[in-house]
């Protein structure tokens, strides 16, 4: 038993499947309607089981995270200029922004980084796979749990099939290299088979955001359906006209086996 076990223990708690929100898009583009004020995004995600933000959201509204219903804080470690979404990079250029030291200091109980490869760059890519190395020899010294994000920057250029393909390599890849979970596409009907080669659990995310409150309890319903182990969701949540409801909904679809349909209804959700 490791200080990593006992925090992964400690984030599943009693429930299989996690309900996960994210704040963390304006360390990576600085511009997101819905975490104007980081304060009241945070508490419009209580009731989450875990919270990406940066580190320096935590250290300035720490109190929020003493609540008993806090979420768990996962600060994210990496900058990757293909998040740079204002300017449409693709080379993926990535750097550790806060080291995982860093993070524990500032209240992490839980790291996330991402690992961005197959962008026709062999030099990036090499050099993507030691700072995601640095990341995991890090967070083994202080036995703290490592989310490895698989985000497919490109996946509205390629198709349905080479989205799948890629994140099926790439989760596999992180999960080698040392993630103890992993955060990634939902690919549809095939998506058991990235499940099955996935040693870690895994988690899908929303990407864009969707029309209605159902369609995100649909989505949620499919990736567990398919094996996944809870949702991390961000502008699906924290946009929603009643977040706090939704987040009671999800739990309901992902761990009671409760339709989507009903739960809709029963939160009056938009």
């Amino acid at each position: 038993m490791s200080g990593k076990n006992i925090r992964l223990a400690k984030l599943f708690g009693s429930k299989k499947n996690l309900v996960i929100s994210a704040l963390d898009h304006v360390m990576e583009y600085g511009d997101q309607p819905g975490i104007e004020d980081a304060a009241k995004a945070i508490n419009n995600c209580m009731g989450t089981d875990a919270l990406l933000l940066s580190r320096f959201m935590l250290k300035r509204n720490w109190e929020l995270f003493t609540k008993e219903n806090s979420p768990v804080p996962v600060i994210r470690i990496n900058w990757s200029s293909s998040f740079y979404y204002p300017l449409d990079y693709r080379q993926a250029h990535t750097t550790i922004a806060t080291n995982v030291q860093e993070a524990v200091e500032a209240g992490a109980e839980a790291v996330i980084c991402s690992l961005f490869l197959e962008n026709e760059d062999e030099k990036t890519e090499t050099l993507n796979v030691s700072i995601f190395s640095e990341v995991v020899r890090q967070k083994e010294i202080l036995g703290i749990p490592l989310i490895g994000e698989c985000y497919v920057v490109e996946h509205k250029e390629r198709s349905k099939d080479e989205v799948h393909a890629k994140v099926k390599r790439v989760s596999r890849v992180m999960s080698e290299l040392g993630a103890d979970m992993i955060k990634t596409f939902f690919t549809g009907e095939r998506f058991r088979e990235v499940i099955d080669n996935t040693p870690v659990p895994v988690f899908t995310i929303g990407a864009e955001k969707l029309s209605n409150d159902l369609d995100v309890l649909n989505k949620a319903k499919v990736s567990i359906d398919a094996g996944a182990r809870g949702i991390i969701f961000g502008r699906n949540i924290f946009m929603s006209e009643n977040p706090q409801n939704l987040i009671k909904a999800l739990n309901e679809v992902i761990n009671d086996g409760a339709k989507p349909e009903d739960a809709y209804r029963k939160y009056n959700l938009k």
